[in-house]
């Protein structure tokens, strides 16, 4: 049975707490549900900061930090990592910023942690595997100073769709903004050897290719003094990009580099995330002769 498509006298809202009135720095905010592709969930967090003010991607920059959301769920589901949506580069009060000036959706999406016993969606399931959900998110936005808004939401389980249904997480697009896709998805080849990144691929139809830094502890790469990015050279339908790491991620529990690479210039326009796992990860995910994880290689562009 497909999930609940509209609301019912038992189901809350599943937005914020209805006596909880927009904190400093934000207009408006919400906590739906969508439903994706494979027909899992995703919780949908959308801000929308106060004119003047900005959010924050995961790695925000020079300054700033990222938003966290903290789910509780029914026994048998887990949320798994946020999925940030294309993030604006650019100057902002001299250093570098990554995020959002303006409304941006933050999507969790939640799976099922094991086998279930009986189907969620029957109305005469095991009420143990019902019951309700809440989050509680802290989210800094930032003006001429920065405030750490707390926002809280919550409703029955299983949720209401109301932000959409068939969401493709990986390289599809949410509220005007493109959703990264991997790298073996977009047929893109990148080699790490001797602290030197090189990633190749087609350009998608854009005229320019950028390469910006995930937040990963301990990974340093080499850029210019006051670069907001990474430039890639085009060549036809063909890009590259180089650059050189002056440290990588701090261990086996962290990739060696990763980012995302941005074509074009549009909110809309594609963005591919890349991870290149730490030498040091084990002969499961240790680098291959071209450099690149199992779970990120695809063949080089013909």
């Amino acid at each position: 049975m497909a999930p609940q498509s509209a609301p019912n006298a038992d189901s809350p809202s599943n937005s914020q707490t209805p006596d909880q009135s927009p904190p400093e720095g934000i207009e408006r905010s919400s906590f739906r549900w969508a439903q994706a592709s494979d027909q899992s969930w995703i919780m949908v967090a959308t801000i929308s900061p106060t004119p003047g003010w900005h959010l924050y991607w995961e790695n925000p920059g020079d300054n700033g930090n990222p938003p966290t959301f903290e789910l509780t769920l029914p026994a048998g589901w887990q949320a798994g990592p946020t999925v940030y949506p294309r993030p604006e580069v650019r100057s902002l009060d001299g250093g570098v910023f990554y995020g959002y000036s303006r409304t941006a959706d933050y999507l969790v999406p939640v799976r099922r942690a094991g086998a279930l016993r009986e189907d969620p969606w029957k109305s005469d399931s095991d009420s143990a595997q019902q019951g309700v959900w809440s989050v509680r998110a802290k989210v800094m936005v930032c003006k001429e100073r920065c405030v750490v808004a707390k926002l809280s939401g919550g409703g029955n389980w299983p949720p209401v769709v109301e932000a959409g249904s068939g969401v493709q997480l990986n390289g599809g697009s949410f509220g005007g903004r493109s959703l990264p896709a991997t790298a073996a998805s977009a047929r893109l080849f990148a080699s790490l050897e001797n602290g030197k990144v090189s990633i190749r691929g087609s350009t998608q139809g854009n005229g320019s290719v950028r390469f910006i830094p995930a937040g990963v502890a301990g990974m340093q790469l080499a850029m210019s003094e006051g670069a907001l990015a990474i430039e890639g050279t085009v060549s036809g339908d063909q890009f590259n990009l180089e650059f050189m790491v002056t440290s990588l991620g701090e261990g086996p529990g962290q990739p060696a580099v990763a980012g995302l690479i941005l074509f074009g210039n549009s909110a809309s326009d594609p963005c591919v995330w890349l991870t290149i796992p730490h030498p040091l990860a084990g002969p499961g995910t240790s680098l291959g002769a071209n450099g690149v994880g199992a779970s990120d290689q695809a063949p080089p562009s013909k």
